[in-house]
């Protein structure tokens, strides 16, 4: 989870003057600095400066000569509520009802709360009552001033409904029904040698992190209406310039999906299967680009400016479990080795590799309360200290994570549930994760 650095104040938010707050979107947690490294081979004028004949940053259309430039910031009252609700509040504003099916002719007006990952057949697998824990994005985050007068947040693991957890108003009734029906309700288990059912997976995974970033967008975009003085701000132009790399490349991505969807070729895929025996207790999707193989070597996966990344589902069935890698057939290159890595190594290093990353890089993380409430409290807020890095403390458990994975290159045994560390999240034979 990234902070966005964002002065309440300065975006017409009033706030505090002792504070700085910071709000949190639902950023791709390696994305900010791997784009920030690409974007500063731009001419650094550039880089921190919006320029005269540049579309403005708030959306327009418009040159930013003729729009932002000069307007004035809009007033904004005194506002007593604590911060933490106002910042929760500018994201709340900017969600947006929307299909992104490529087929707009035949949606229909009502869009539904789409699940990311299937509640008739993952989630309720995973649910206790009616219920599972995830990270709560519609309740505002816990912010903590530090000892240097900065800000952290934490979000904290909250317990969720099945009909809420993961989802995103994204897609009409029809082509949420229609372009899914193969692994929701009714279909038949998960299908190793079925394109369409590993494509659909792939395309979940991509899709729901493609309207966060439409999300996100949106509250930027929200922010430079209310109070463009903010431009002015190196930061927030740096920050803006990320934005629109991060778009640009996954419009391209979204375009050989839908072009893939309207004449259903699934075969646009590279797909890594693992199986697990048992039914793990927890489900995860993510669209990222791990930094570090199986071996500790850096995966390449940035060239020409361009990041590529994979499309992820762990998920649960009723005696087996799977971890779903996928990348586009034009990306095999990229992960060709690593996915060879996964295939030949033994199934409890790859859990060991996977406890490792997985929480590091993705917020979307569904747990079954089982395996919540086992834990105990000190396990509770390890795991929620760990899945709420960022910035510095994620660059340096990332290293941490490829050290570690160097350091057991050509071990074979001992990754064993028992040796893992403190936080286990599945027992017995199933995938975990832990910290060291």
């Amino acid at each position: 989870r990234l902070r966005v650095p964002v002065c309440l104040a300065e975006s017409g938010f009033a706030a505090r003057e002792t504070y700085r707050v910071y709000v949190c979107f639902p950023v791709m947690k390696n994305e900010f600095e791997s784009v920030t490294q690409e974007v500063y081979t731009m001419n650094p004028l550039k880089y921190y400066r919006i320029f005269d004949e540049e579309p403005c940053p708030c959306g327009s259309g418009m040159k930013y000569s003729l729009c932002c430039k000069k307007r004035e910031d809009s007033f904004q009252r005194d506002n007593k509520r604590p911060v933490e609700v106002q910042a929760a509040e500018i994201l709340k504003k900017s969600q947006y009802k929307c299909c992104l099916h490529p087929d707009k002719s035949r949606c229909v007006k009502h869009i539904k709360e789409a699940h990311a990952l299937q509640n008739n057949k993952i989630i309720s697998l995973l649910s206790e009552n009616g219920h599972v824990y995830m990270l709560n994005d519609k309740k505002p985050p816990l912010i903590i001033p530090t000892e240097k007068g900065e800000i952290e947040t934490l979000t904290l693991l909250d317990k969720v409904g099945v009909n809420r957890a993961t989802t995103a108003t994204c897609f009409c009734d029809i082509h949420d029904d229609e372009v899914f029906a193969a692994i929701e309700k009714g279909a038949p288990a998960f299908d190793k040698g079925n394109d369409e059912h590993k494509f659909l997976y792939a395309y979940k995974a991509f899709i729901f992190e493609y309207y966060k970033k439409l999300v996100e967008q949106k509250a930027f975009q929200r922010m430079i209406k209310a109070k463009p003085s903010v431009l002015k701000s190196r930061m927030m132009v740096a920050y803006y310039r990320d934005i629109s790399l991060t778009m640009r490349e996954m419009d391209t991505v979204k375009d050989t999906f839908d072009k893939a969807i309207l004449v259903n070729d699934y075969g646009i895929l590279q797909t890594c299967i693992i199986e697990i025996p048992g039914s793990i207790g927890f489900a995860n999707y993510a669209c990222i680009a791990p930094d570090y193989d199986l071996y500790g070597r850096k995966i390449k996966n940035t060239k020409n400016g361009i990041m590529h990344r994979l499309y992820i589902t762990v998920f649960p069935e009723e005696n087996r479990s799977f971890i779903l890698l996928s990348c586009l057939h034009t990306d095999s290159k990229v992960y060709k080795d690593f996915f060879q890595q996964l295939q030949a190594a033994n199934v409890d290093k790859v859990k060991y590799y996977f406890d490792l990353m997985l929480p590091l890089y993705s917020e979307n993380i569904i747990i079954s309360p089982r395996l919540w409430e086992h834990w105990t409290e000190e396990q509770q807020t390890a795991f929620t200290f760990y899945i709420n890095l960022h910035g510095h403390l994620f660059s340096v458990y990332r290293l941490g994570m490829k050290f570690a994975m160097q350091n057991c290159r050509n071990q074979t045994t001992g990754f064993g549930d028992g040796k893992r560390g403190k936080i286990v999240l599945l027992l017995l034979q199933q995938l975990s994760f832990c910290l060291r």
